[in-house]
């Protein structure tokens, strides 16, 4: 059976990456003194990055289903990469974003880059670490040749992302839920 990872982008992925220089030099700019960004590893696991994953959302679980994913999803890292901030100071990963490129048919074969799950540990928020997460990610996108960067994110935070990166609203997306969620409008009503 095909991976969901291998379904999505419809293909096995080389066994090198001609992208991984380009995110390297990126996150190798852009860390300092106190921050270290750099690809998810297997270790991020004892590192905190489940307990910072809990401050957006349900997490990963346990430990053996993080490494399951960690494989899975490693196999296509040309396409799919999570990034983290480790705190040179404490050695924990205070923060992460997660992106992934689509390739296109559309405007001359060109990419898109997606990106969500921006999470700062909010011990550490409000020092410009979101909006360093999101640059780096406008960064790779640029040097990827990706004609556009979609975010998906609550309303709430569009000021943010304006901000971090001149995101602005372009459309409405729609999400189908494959687990019973609480419905936020009344049923429809069927026509006549």
């Amino acid at each position: 059976t095909q991976s969901t990872w291998g379904f999505l982008f419809g293909f096995a992925m080389k066994s090198t990456n001609p992208y991984s220089s380009i995110t390297e030099s990126v996150l190798k700019e852009k860390s300092n003194e106190a921050w270290l960004f750099r690809l998810l590893e297997i270790t991020d696991y004892d590192k905190g990055f489940p307990e910072l994953l809990l401050q957006l959302t349900d997490g990963v679980g346990s430990k053996e289903a993080f490494e399951t994913r960690f494989h899975e999803m490693k196999k296509y890292e040309e396409l799919l990469q999570t990034i983290v901030c480790e705190s040179r100071t404490t050695g924990r990963i205070i923060a992460t974003i997660q992106f992934f490129v689509e390739p296109k048919y559309i405007k001359s074969a060109g990419s898109v880059l997606h990106f969500e799950d921006v999470i700062v540990d909010e011990k550490v928020r409000h020092k410009g670490l979101g909006t360093e997460l999101v640059q780096i990610v406008k960064k790779i996108s640029e040097l990827r040749g990706c004609y556009q960067m979609i975010a998906d994110c609550r309303t709430e935070l569009l000021p943010f992302y304006y901000k971090a990166g001149k995101l602005v609203p372009k459309e409405t997306q729609i999400v189908l839920c494959t687990k019973e969620l609480p419905t936020p409008y009344p049923p429809a009503k069927p026509q006549v």
